[in-house]
């Protein structure tokens, strides 16, 4: 929930491994959304062996991430993704900041795009518009919603943390 809070000492022991924070040092007592402003790995591993494998997978597969968008484009490919039977408690805990799976561009726009529009996830699309040479429309590509990631107010959150990571955290120097 967006009151929880972790203990960051900068690595987590994870099936056998330690797997180190991008903070070496640790971010101490971090919320959630100082966590993600923060991108403290550490804090991520804590919520994703919370959440366990089966739904970090079905999130990954709620976001399109492993399969092709169906955007109007020739050539897409689906990203790789760690199978659930094989994604292990070091897979899963790195998984939870992004590695061990690759994602395309067009299902990361997708997915941002979801998180910050009220959590709704619709078809990808090149085209919206086709007309012929007197400028008259041809054809109209409507908005086409696929389903739901995130609820209004998970959104909203996200909203604000993703200000708050340029206000503040780790994206601030790109202001």
């Amino acid at each position: 929930s967006e009151n929880s809070s972790f203990f960051c000492d900068g690595v987590e022991h994870v099936g056998g491994w330690d797997i180190s924070c991008s903070a070496r040092h640790g971010h101490g007592n971090v919320t959630l959304a100082e966590s993600l402003m923060k991108s403290c790995n550490d804090a991520m591993m804590q919520i994703v062996a919370m959440e366990g494998r089966y739904d970090f997978y079905k999130y990954q597969k709620l976001f399109s991430f492993g399969q092709k968008t169906g955007i109007d484009l020739p050539g897409e490919e689906g990203g790789i993704l760690t199978d659930l039977d094989k994604l292990n408690a070091s897979e899963l805990a790195t998984s939870s900041f992004g590695q061990t799976f690759t994602v395309t561009m067009i299902q990361m726009a997708a997915a941002y795009s979801s998180l910050v529009n009220g959590g709704y996830y619709y078809q990808r699309r090149v085209v919206n518009e086709i007309m012929n040479d007197q400028k008259a429309t041809v054809e109209k590509k409507e908005p086409l919603l696929i389903r739901r990631t995130v609820s209004e107010e998970t959104s909203k959150f996200i909203k604000e943390t993703m200000y708050q990571t340029v206000e503040m955290g780790t994206a601030k120097p790109i202001r």
